[in-house]
């Protein structure tokens, strides 16, 4: 029986979300979290600690190439031909700065299993050639002998757009500030001046080196068949022996200064825009930081950045420095927690006035306190947030899933990041004792912390022209390197490549991948159940459902009252419904009234045709949610 091979580590009901959970140790070493749950919208998630050393995008290239063919399944994309013929609800993978992930979802229970299939195949048996990296991270172009070499590759591209956004850019130099000496000083998605510094020797033996079973951590949420998880994961783990993998991540050291750093952006020559700079202020948060306080934390970066009337964002737009907030909030899923701050659109000669209005706001609000609405009002959005668990686009076990790994990579408890209830009494509970719990965390761990760092980013019109003189030189550099039978090869070698590329899979090929036939498919339509009534004259629809204990109420105003020369601005009035405060409260009042006693309210304008005829149904709709009792 496949499950003799898992050790049952701990079980426990978590309450919050309805499930019983179970964490396995698997003989090889990997370990499973299985969440067992009445939800339909089943996830299976496969995750390796993927450490990089240098900015070669070796792991960003890996995510890639490894979902490119494996043993079993030899189309040449099988993650491209699954998308066809799927009822997938998730189906992607993620690099993170030391992580890789490697999700699935669906509804269907036998697509479900055919997904994780074919995601263990690739992950634990790719087919990784040079031709993959070559397609995948980089290789040469060259047109002809008298022609020059470029550089190809799909995460080249993707990461010289990336290195072409500012606010992207930003982040990049944030983190890599405060993090100088580990892992999170480097760009595990790649850089696209180092990225063609990877070899193909380096390429496979990240692969031998991560992921193995001993450096996997392995996820299941939903009402699929527990013991069958056992089954589909042992045809794959039952390959491997234990051994062990070093994937530690280094612990950063801390500053014994600040540091100041200044970078360039790309910018259009000319224009407004060209003059505009981007500033943010960062600190790597001191010590451990348990689960208890990152919770806080977020409460208080609620508190201080969340809403327009926060003091921080409101003291930092009010002062006309910048156009608005960016690179702001904090990061907590990484083995060190860091938070910044910071603003865009800041005039030339105002960016060292805009980082020390950053923290002189910052001094202020600790020293003469958050307003005691606001901090009841982030609390309670807070855990309204925990309670719902609205994902939004994303199933929630992939969120569990992301959540959990917040703690289970660092070889934390990996139940702490799903239970709240405890935790949000405990917050609750300190902060009720100690009305200055939050002000004290922005005094320890941001102004008495001199492990900060203030990032500049400088419009450059100059930058992108340097930036291609530089990547002209290595090329030539590399071309110089090369006799005429090097430089045939790689025309030989990039047309060999796209013949592939251009070559569809063989009908044995793609027999290989798994289908779903028609009897594998739910023959009865969901419905939604509703009930439909009326008070005094107004129609109203009501919808029995799970919410748990959460009421979403919607208010429809017909528009179709208004004038044609009204409908643009219906948008702006549904803002101003809601931003701009009452007769009797201002909109920081307002806006604190709203976050303390509900779980958020917005609206939305709504343009459609009623089914069945031509005529326009336009709508303006005021929803809000809240809980029951």
């Amino acid at each position: 029986m496949a499950k003799r091979d898992f050790e049952l580590i701990r079980e426990r009901e978590i309450g919050e979300l309805n499930a019983r959970a179970f964490f396995y140790r698997h003989r090889t070493g990997a370990e499973l979290l299985s969440l067992v749950n009445e939800d339909e919208n089943k996830v299976f998630g496969i995750n390796f600690r993927t450490p990089v050393a240098d900015s070669t995008g070796v792991a960003h290239i890996m995510e890639h190439a490894v979902l490119c063919g494996s043993r079993k399944y030899l189309v040449k994309e099988p993650f491209v031909e699954l998308i066809k013929g799927s009822l997938n609800t998730f189906l992607n993978a993620f690099t993170y700065p030391d992580r890789t992930c490697y999700p699935v979802a669906s509804q269907n229970l036998q697509d479900f299993y055919n997904l994780i299939d074919v995601y263990l195949d690739a992950v634990f048996f790719p087919r990784l050639t040079p031709q993959v990296l070559q397609q995948e991270g980089w290789h040469y172009e060259l047109d002809g002998l008298d022609e020059p070499l470029t550089y190809k590759g799909v995460v080249f591209n993707e990461m010289k757009g990336a290195y072409s956004d500012p606010e992207s850019l930003l982040a990049t130099h944030a983190q890599h500030s405060l993090f100088p000496d580990n892992t999170y000083g480097q760009d595990s998605g790649g850089d696209p001046r180092h990225i063609p510094e990877l070899t193909f020797e380096q390429f496979e033996r990240f692969h031998a080196e991560y992921y193995h079973p001993a450096n996997a951590r392995i996820f299941f949420y939903g009402d699929d068949d527990p013991e069958r998880r056992f089954e589909l994961l042992e045809e794959y783990l039952g390959d491997f022996e234990p051994r062990q993998v070093d994937a530690s991540i280094e612990v950063q050291p801390r500053f014994t200064e600040s540091t100041r750093v200044v970078r360039g952006y790309a910018a259009p020559p000319g224009g407004e825009e060209s003059a505009r700079s981007m500033v943010t202020v960062n600190w790597l948060l001191e010590g451990e930081v348990d689960a208890d306080e990152r919770r806080a934390l977020h409460i208080l970066e609620h508190a201080l950045i969340g809403t327009p009337g926060s003091p921080l964002r409101k003291a930092l737009i009010d002062s006309g420095l910048g156009e608005d907030l960016t690179g702001s909030g904090m990061e907590g899923e990484l083995a060190q927690t860091f938070f910044g701050v910071g603003l865009k659109g800041v005039e030339p000669g105002k960016v060292d006035a805009a980082a020390e209005l950053i923290v002189a706001a910052l001094e202020q609000i600790a020293r003469e306190g958050i307003d005691a609405e606001m901090k009841e009002a982030s609390l309670n959005t807070f855990e309204f947030r925990m309670r719902e668990n609205n994902t939004g686009s994303y199933p929630r076990g992939l969120v569990l899933m992301l959540r959990a790994l917040g703690d289970w990579l660092y070889d934390r408890d990996p139940f702490a990041a799903l239970e709240f209830e405890d935790v949000l009494a405990r917050i609750r509970q300190r902060m009720a004792a100690d009305d200055r719990y939050l002000e004290d965390l922005i005094r320890r761990h941001l102004l008495d912390n001199v492990h900060r760092t203030t990032v500049i980013l400088e419009p450059d019109v100059e930058l992108e022209a340097r930036q291609e003189e530089e990547e002209r030189i290595r090329l030539e550099t590399a071309r110089a390197e090369m006799n005429r039978a090097d430089l045939e090869g790689v025309m030989a070698a990039a047309a060999e490549l796209r013949e592939r590329q251009g070559m569809p899979d063989s009908p044995e090929a793609l027999a290989t991948l798994p289908r779903l036939q028609l009897g594998d498919l739910e023959r009865k339509i969901k419905r939604v159940p509703i009930e439909v009534g009326e008070v005094e004259g107004t129609r109203l629809l009501h919808h029995d459902l799970f919410t748990n204990g959460i009421a979403y109420v919607e208010i429809g105003m017909d528009l179709r009252a208004l004038t044609q020369e009204l409908l643009p601005y219906v948008n702006l009035f549904g803002r101003a419904l809601l931003e701009m405060g009452t007769e009797r409260e201002d909109f920081v009042r307002l806006g604190q009234r709203i976050g303390a006693r509900t779980g958020g309210m917005w609206t939305q304008s709504l343009v459609s045709t009623v089914r069945g005829s031509g005529e326009a149904a336009t709508w303006l709709l005021l929803r809000g949610k809240g809980m029951v009792d």
